[in-house]
């Protein structure tokens, strides 16, 4: 038997998510918990085989209750099931010791195939995030080195980008025509795997602005 605890603060998922559990074979849900303190006291008692793990608990939201989880318990795997969007928050989960990323809009069928994955020591990922996870991270693998897969002058867009400044700003700083600058952010996007200015900005902000 496979035991699972569940922390969500929404009565109406938790129980949702233990009717589609627990219609499968040998699974069993043996903990529910609305707040991380609860489960905290949950974990304490109960012995679990997999976390299915909400991100906003109300009480320690984000990537710290997946920290605190496998500091605390490091041969639980934690799937996260979330309402942020994976290409926002997956990779974060994963480097805070997340086995497995889903979004709350998830079928059933995917999230049983993403429990078995992860209580057999996989990592889980989405096909999805899969496809939009920037220039083909692999889980299993380091990333690529921005300064490897970029040139100077374009990891210095790139710098420029996360820090808020415009392409007429760019072209400013680094004497470049505003075509030269927007050829530079082509060729960026085109490496990172981004399909807009939006998420090109997003890219440039989380990767070099801020550290997890």
């Amino acid at each position: 038997m496979t035991y699972i605890a569940i922390a969500d603060d929404h009565e109406i998922i938790r129980q949702g998510l233990t009717m589609i559990i627990e219609a499968q074979e040998q699974m069993e849900v043996a903990v529910q918990a609305s707040s991380y303190a609860e489960l905290a006291g949950c974990l304490e008692k109960a012995s679990v085989d997999l976390l299915i793990l909400d991100l906003n608990l109300g009480d320690l939201n984000g990537l710290a209750s997946i920290e605190n989880v496998v500091k605390q318990y490091p041969s639980l795997p934690v799937l996260v099931l979330s309402a942020y969007p994976e290409e926002m928050y997956a990779l974060r989960a994963f480097k805070s010791g997340a086995s497995g990323y889903l979004n709350k809009a998830v079928v059933s069928s995917e999230l049983i195939d993403a429990v078995k994955t992860v209580i057999h020591g996989k990592k889980y990922i989405s096909t999805a995030l899969e496809d939009t996870l920037a220039y083909g991270t692999k889980l299993d693998k380091e990333e690529a080195s921005l300064t490897d897969l970029l040139s100077k002058r374009e990891f210095e867009v790139l710098t420029m980008i996360a820090e808020g400044k415009t392409s007429k700003d760019i072209s400013e700083i680094l004497k470049l025509s505003p075509k030269t600058v927007s050829t530079y952010r082509g060729r960026i996007m085109e490496k990172l795997n981004l399909d807009s200015a939006s998420r090109l900005f997003q890219f440039a902000y989380e990767r070099l602005c801020t550290r997890l």
